[in-house]
């Protein structure tokens, strides 16, 4: 049996302290003002910063209903974290795989090609052709 976690969080909205299910509560890590690939704060200045501000955390206040943010401290983050909070992955758009409507690049698709496919797809053996690695022309 699992037991529910809630956090009180206050909204800066409208001053509302409100009680949240963890689960509704998102986490971010804060990357900005760090050594590209080190994680480590550019200066010593930065490295007081960072301290402070470890990432941030996004909630629905139940009173205004609004998307509300506020930064977190380290402690507080990894307690948010431990508790079962989501973790926002803020990975590069690099690192994502392409998007069906932005298609790498490639020869668009012909009369010729269409009516190929459609001779194609008349066959009886149109399955085992596509599936066999290789030009599919029949």
């Amino acid at each position: 049996m699992t037991t529910a976690t809630f956090v009180s969080i206050t909204c800066q909205g409208c001053g509302l302290t409100s009680t949240v299910p963890i689960d509704a509560v998102l986490v971010s890590v804060a990357v900005d003002g760090h050594q590209s690939g080190t994680g480590l704060p550019d200066s010593e200045v930065d490295a007081a910063t960072a301290a402070n501000k470890a990432g941030t955390v996004a909630w629905t206040c139940d009173s205004c209903a609004d998307l509300v943010t506020a930064q977190l401290d380290w402690p507080a983050l990894l307690n948010l974290v431990t508790a079962g909070a989501t973790l926002l992955d803020d990975a590069a758009p690099e690192a994502l795989p392409p998007h069906p409507e932005h298609p790498s690049g490639g020869s668009p698709l012909t009369r010729d090609d269409l009516l190929a496919l459609h001779e194609l797809l008349a066959s009886d053996t149109w399955f085992d052709q596509v599936t066999t690695t290789g030009c599919v022309n029949p």
